[in-house]
């Protein structure tokens, strides 16, 4: 499906408000239809990927990386007052391979994935890593350790509110979404989730844990994102998103605010770039959507 921009460009998500006393980014109401996110200074003519935002709205994390993708670094973004400010790198991040950041709920953590050196798996595997927060800032990059990674790819973190851990991992062979119970510094032994399928990744929990989005791959080999709701029995089937998440491009990488009434997400359709040649892939931007309106219901 392909869709039309809204002229809400969400750069800062200020289209609503006048900047917050305290720092805080004021958020909009949730666009109804994939509006581009803070064109110009998150979103560029470059890839950018996996953004999320620290519990009091200040600060937001992406991926940036080159048009080959051979360098991928993590960015971090304030909000000044009045618009976000231009990314610069991280403190953990910009000497390694460094992806899909996620801050946890509280704000005290930053996971992320990397084949940095000291990982479990083979050399250029992607382990799970962690930054806590210090008073001088973030803290040198901590490995997750075992059993939560193994020698193979584990990969795009999120958790709720209560500790419960989401990775993919093909651990058991094709690639499947686990989850593990955080204990401190540890976690418990990953378990495949009965939601999404064989194949499925980049799954993002809610904070409340209520519902699950995830990416599923096209019969053309392409991406869509699907969502699966918490039932009392366990997950439900999946569905696909809708409101014009999905494309015919790549849509993947998705991401909540605090208060689950916006999604976001990575699409590679023409953007702050225009389409390119047949055969060549497209950077990807970062959109925002209502919830509600992309079809998240599972009260």
């Amino acid at each position: 499906m392909r869709f039309t921009s809204s002229s809400l460009s969400l750069v800062l998500l200020a289209a609503c408000a006048s900047a917050s006393s305290g720092g805080r980014a004021p958020l909009p109401a949730p666009p109804e239809a994939p509006t581009l996110f803070a064109p110009g200074i998150v979103s560029s003519a470059a890839p950018e990927f996996a953004i999320t935002f620290t519990p009091d709205l200040r600060t937001l994390y992406f991926n940036r990386a080159t048009a080959d993708r051979s360098s991928l670094t993590i960015m971090e973004s304030r909000w000044t007052g009045t618009a976000w400010s231009a990314p610069r790198v991280a403190s953990f991040s910009g000497i390694h391979r460094d992806v899909d950041p996620f801050v946890s709920s509280d704000g005290r953590r930053v996971y992320f994935s990397s084949s940095r050196p000291g990982g479990v798996g083979a050399a250029g595997n992607l382990d799970t890593w962690f930054v806590e927060r210090t008073s001088a800032g973030w803290g040198d990059p901590r490995n997750a350790g075992r059993p939560f990674n193994t020698d193979s790819n584990d990969v795009f973190v999120s958790e709720t509110r209560d500790g419960t851990t989401i990775v993919g991992s093909n651990r058991a062979g094709a690639a499947r979404i686990f989850a593990s119970r955080r204990r401190a510094d540890s976690w418990e032994e990953p378990q495949a989730l009965s939601a999404g399928a064989p194949g499925d990744g980049n799954a993002l929990i809610s904070p409340s844990g209520r519902f699950l989005v995830h990416v599923r791959t096209t019969p053309s080999g392409g991406a869509d994102l699907w969502v699966a709701c918490r039932t009392a029995d366990g997950w439900s089937a999946s569905t696909p998103l809708q409101g014009g998440v999905n494309s015919t491009f790549a849509d993947f990488a998705p991401a909540l605010s605090p208060d689950e009434r916006l999604l976001f997400f990575t699409s590679e359709r023409p953007g702050v770039a225009p389409a390119v040649p047949a055969g060549t892939r497209p950077p990807g931007d970062i959109y925002a959507i209502g919830t509600a309106a992309a079809g998240i219901d599972c009260a």
